[in-house]
């Protein structure tokens, strides 16, 4: 497996701290004025690059990403993320910059999202809670593959992870949508005309994501008015 050197992951570290810090600030500030609204999207990258109005409009939702987000982090900080919220459903999209971040193995990982989706669950127990799975990444021999970006984490890995959390979600009553395979291509790797950086996805890529999540939305909503 490719991995950062620790001068690498030091820098990645640092970077991070720093975006996210300016993240977590505005956060705090919207959430003083914000009324809130019944949908929270929260989470990593795959979630702060999410535009809601554009690829879900319609939907009263709030955008709670971060670029870089942990479930450790996501845990640590969920007061200044959310603030007084009273979301009734709240996706959450996080794990995959465990494996890099805390250079945590796979069922590390898993463990610190069971833990966040636990806090949740204690937290909102009124709300419903879905876990959006992790997204593939291309191969290293990709001409899109970027290391700072990619290294510490591979498909099997993180196929493994929604695996293992897609249980945990049906032992619990929680939703899972399952978004790793659709963003495939025909070699089992994140479809290079989805993404600009090999990780992260780009309209095209976001397109598909947001499709998958609108039917689950859809379902929902026709099964809640029955």
């Amino acid at each position: 497996m490719y991995k950062l050197d620790s001068q690498e992951l030091k820098g990645l570290r640092e970077m991070i701290i720093n975006t996210s810090t300016k993240k977590l600030n505005e956060y705090r500030k919207l959430n003083e004025t914000e009324l809130g609204a019944p949908f929270v999207f929260l989470g990593d990258s795959m979630i702060e690059y999410f535009n809601l109005n554009t690829y879900l409009p319609g939907i009263d939702a709030l955008n709670r990403g971060i670029a870089g987000a942990t479930s450790p982090f996501i845990l640590f900080k969920l007061n200044m993320i959310l603030g007084n919220l009273e979301p009734n459903h709240i996706y959450i999209s996080i794990g995959s910059n465990d494996l890099v971040l805390h250079e945590a193995t796979v069922q590390k990982a898993v463990e610190n999202i069971k833990v966040l989706l636990k806090e949740l669950t204690n937290r909102y127990p009124e709300a419903h809670i879905t876990y959006l799975s992790t997204t593939p990444v291309v191969s290293v021999k990709s001409k899109l593959y970027k290391k700072i970006y990619i290294a510490g984490r591979e498909n099997h890995e993180l196929k493994t992870i929604n695996e293992q959390v897609k249980i945990y979600a049906d032992l619990n009553q929680l939703g899972f949508i399952n978004l790793f395979d659709a963003l495939l291509d025909l070699d089992g790797y994140l479809d290079e005309t989805y993404t600009m950086d090999g990780i992260h996805l780009n309209p095209k890529g976001y397109m598909v994501y947001a499709s998958i999540i609108k039917e689950k939305l859809k379902s929902m909503i026709e099964c809640s008015s029955e």
